[in-house]
């Protein structure tokens, strides 16, 4: 039965949520400013997430990667944090949390990644 619901947490929910999505961000009336560049004038790291998550649905991975360069981190980062939050809290498996758990080092590599890009893209 757990395999059932590994199969379903993995795969169909978010196929489901791709498939709802399918046609893009489109369809929703507003789509959220950035508040740092209005303020600022400067492209804060997320600036153009929106726009690449909307390309990587209608499947223009270019496209998304032009919008934003670490849209394929973040995307990468954020299935993680999924697979972990099911691993720990819905099926309670401890070995995965020990063993695969976020380090402090991937913590300070992944804020410091997002600091430089903040800071080239905006040379």
């Amino acid at each position: 039965m757990r395999f059932f619901y590994r199969i379903l947490l993995y795969a169909v929910v978010p196929l489901g949520i791709i498939l709802v999505f399918s046609q893009g961000l489109n369809y929703f009336p507003v789509m959220a400013t950035c508040s740092i560049k209005n303020y600022t004038g400067w492209d804060c790291p997320g600036c153009g997430g929106q726009r690449a998550i909307d390309a990587l649905i209608k499947g223009k991975f270019k496209e998304a990667f032009l919008y934003n360069q670490l849209i394929y981190l973040y995307l990468g980062v954020l299935v993680y944090i999924y697979v972990l939050l099911i691993e720990s809290y819905i099926f309670k498996n401890e070995r995965f949390m020990q063993k695969c758990g976020f380090s402090n080092g991937f913590a300070v590599v992944f804020v410091l990644s997002i600091g430089l890009f903040f800071i080239l893209r905006n040379i």
